[in-house]
C-alpha cells in the first residue's frame, strides 16, 4: 500500500496514499489534480466537483467566487440541474462560464461546429429563466418518428 507523509509545523502523518483522511486535508479542486485522470475524475465527482477532461482540473462550487468555472463543451448536459432561484455561482458551477453576457441574458454555446445558443436570464444574482436544449438522444429519436417522452 501506497502512504503519502503530510508535514505541518508541530508533526508528520503518514496516511494511505488513497484514504479519506488524506483527501479532508485538500480542497476537492486539488485532491482530484493530485490524482489526475479517470482517479481524478472519480475523487472530484465523488467531492462533489465537476471534472473538466481537458484541463485535467476539478472544478468546485467555488469557482465563480475564484473567477472560473471554465468553459463546457455541452453545457446542455447539466442544464436540467438547474433551477429558478439558484444562485449566479450555481448557474456558473453547472454550466461554466458564458459564451456572451448582454444585460441580464447569459449565453451558453452547446456543442461545435455547429453550436445551438443555451440561454438564462439572471437579475441580482439570481437565475428566473433557462432554456434548457431538448438532450440530442430525444432529437435522434424524434428524428425516427419517435413521440416525445
Amino acid at each position: 500500500m501506497a502512504f503519502v507523509v503530510l508535514l505541518t509545523s508541530v508533526s508528520a502523518v503518514a496516511l494511505p496514499l488513497y484514504s479519506p483522511s488524506l483527501l479532508s486535508w485538500f480542497s476537492p479542486s486539488v485532491a482530484a489534480t493530485i490524482f489526475g485522470g479517470s482517479v481524478g475524475s472519480q475523487v472530484c465527482e465523488r467531492l462533489g466537483g465537476k471534472w473538466g477532461s481537458a484541463r485535467n482540473e476539478c472544478f468546485t462550487r467555488a469557482c465563480y467566487a475564484a473567477g472560473d468555472c471554465g468553459f463546457w463543451l455541452h453545457p446542455n448536459l447539466r442544464c436540467h440541474r438547474l433551477r429558478t432561484g439558484d444562485s449566479i455561482g450555481e448557474v456558473y458551477f453547472w454550466l461554466g462560464n458564458p459564451n456572451i453576457i448582454e444585460g441580464h441574458t447569459f449565453t451558453w454555446l452547446d456543442g461545435k461546429p455547429d453550436s445551438v445558443a443555451l440561454t438564462a436570464i439572471i437579475e441580482n444574482g439570481i437565475l428566473t429563466s433557462v432554456n434548457c436544449l431538448r438532450s440530442p438522444r430525444f432529437a435522434l429519436r424524434a428524428t425516427r418518428g419517435a413521440v416525445a417522452p
